[in-house]
């Protein structure tokens, strides 16, 4: 029996007592130091010809016809100023709110888009399509450790305008933040606006409460993507955040050390803050650098080596000497696929916790993904969900206080006695084991012992049959569907993504 409730949506980040440094100032400034030089001397590829014109107007060094891009560094600092180190990504509801950049810890959210999926039914892998969107953004809707959402597959079954159908599909099935990583061109941009307009009543009630945001990622090393800079540029300019990720691997699109990658990166991420604070000042920026390595016997890309997972804590210091939020990356899964195949597992705990102590702004997870990212199961959440609540227990340290030091207990309880049958024991005792599905179900009934699995897929059918998140009034469910029904149909659309 699932001890599941119903409830309304709710977020509840991570805030740690610990911390990690894993550069020292020195270390920070050489690091910025190099990028600038890179972004000065080297330059980066902008095949938009509005980028390139505003940073012309910028006096930038732009060579349009290469379509290349060397920024000054003073260009770059001065730039920066405008970007603000704290702001809100809106949920429906104030309550849903993520206020990045304050007090409140580390925000986790899924992440995306996933072509495969695990059929919940079948267990056999097939092809993402739009229902599943919907049930993932339902599920993240229910868990409170999910503040923020992405479409977690992609809607396979939709064509070119998938990524519109995602994020029409989470509008509809979540009151948390949508962001989207895979509306990569002007004309998606601009129906991916019009539906968050349409949501939040209006454009200038978008502008003031910013319930969808974006998130571009660079093409390694040192370009950026035409289609997602022009699509950063009209998010920014509808006053919604835009976030900047860069994926170098060690040896392959960044250097053979991590320390080189990170400031390969961080030239690429920087290059596309720049671009926006140039255009719209003020923009809320949020950035993300995600080493990765390749295993040279087998050719298996890892996000979740050792060296790729210290990297990107790294990555928390140089975006705040920035003074830009950032975005961590922890582990998406190692290379085989099992739902509890071992490394998966400690992948997971030492990226997340990583993530909190290093004081990420927000951090990929939990999701269900596995394989790089490539293949969702959906029972897996639940896994990552008690690897996170591990995590706050342990970075939440220990409290000392007259309280817990509980003098006046060893004084009444006294030598060889009980302290179980003190009244405070059982008062405290919820704290020391917390609420766990997969604990409380996976074990002895008479004689059957519930594999955690199957405790893991009996739950999830439980939210989707019994969580009913607060639905979009009907004229704005039907305005969704004529726009993504105009975008099916938008050949200038398809033209742009096809590059024609």
């Amino acid at each position: 029996m699932i001890k599941l409730t119903e409830r309304r949506a709710s977020i509840r980040p991570i805030k740690s007592k610990l911390s990690i440094s894993i550069l020292d100032d020195e270390e920070i400034k050489k690091i910025n130091q190099t990028a600038l030089s890179i972004l000065e001397e080297v330059g980066i590829v902008m095949p938009s010809e509005k980028a390139l014109r505003i940073f012309a107007d910028a006096n930038a060094d732009v060579d349009f016809d290469k379509k290349m891009v060397r920024i000054p560094a003073q260009l770059v600092a001065d730039s920066l100023k405008t970007a603000p180190r704290r702001y809100t990504l809106c949920g429906r509801r104030p309550e849903l709110d993520a206020d990045i950049g304050g007090e409140e810890g580390t925000y986790f959210y899924c992440s995306g888009e996933a072509p495969k999926i695990v059929d919940m039914d079948t267990g056999e892998r097939r092809s993402s399509i739009k229902s599943d969107v919907e049930k993932m953004a339902k599920i993240a809707d229910y868990l409170p450790i999910v503040s923020l959402i992405w479409p977690t597959v992609s809607a396979g079954d939709k064509g070119m305008s998938a990524p519109l159908h995602g994020v029409e599909a989470c509008f509809n099935n979540t009151e948390k933040h949508v962001q989207t990583e895979s509306v990569m061109d002007r004309i998606s941009a601009e129906y991916a606006i019009e539906m968050a307009s349409v949501v939040a009543g209006g454009k200038d009630k978008l502008r003031e409460r910013p319930i969808h945001s974006l998130l571009v990622c660079a093409i390694a090393p040192l370009a950026q993507d035409r289609g997602g800079i022009d699509a950063a540029l009209a998010y920014a300019e509808a006053g919604l955040p835009v976030g900047f990720m860069s994926m170098p691997t060690l040896g392959l699109t960044g250097p053979p050390y991590p320390a080189g990658s990170l400031a390969t990166g961080l030239a690429e991420v920087l290059s596309a803050c720049v671009l926006t604070q140039i255009a719209y000042p003020g923009t809320p920026n949020f950035v993300s650098i995600i080493p990765s390595v390749i295993d040279p016997r087998t050719a298996n890309y890892f996000m979740g080596s050792s060296f790729a997972q210290i990297a990107s804590a790294a990555v928390v210091q140089l975006a705040h000497s920035n003074g830009l939020p950032l975005t961590a990356c922890k582990s998406f899964g190692g290379s085989q696929y099992k739902l509890n195949n071992w490394q998966a597992g400690i992948e997971n705990l030492y990226g997340h916790i990583l993530a909190v102590m290093a004081g990420a702004d927000m951090s990929f997870g939990p999701s269900g993904m596995i394989e790089a990212v490539s293949l969702l199961d959906m029972r897996r959440i639940l896994f990552d969900r008690e690897i996170l609540q591990a995590i706050d227990i342990i970075t939440d340290g220990i409290e000392v206080s007259d309280d817990t030091l509980a003098f006046d207990m060893v004084r009444e309880v006294g030598p060889r006695g009980m302290f179980l049958a003190h009244g405070r024991t059982a008062k405290e005792a919820r704290k020391l084991w917390p609420p766990s599905i997969l604990f409380e179900e996976a074990r002895v009934e008479g004689e059957k012992y519930r594999d955690a699995v199957e405790v893991a897929h009996d739950a999830i059918d439980w939210i989707l049959t019994n969580h009913r998140p607060a639905p979009l009034p009907e004229d704005v469910r039907q305005e969704l569907r004529a726009i993504v029904a105009a975008a099916d149909q938008d050949e200038d659309l398809k033209r742009e993504i096809r590059g024609d």
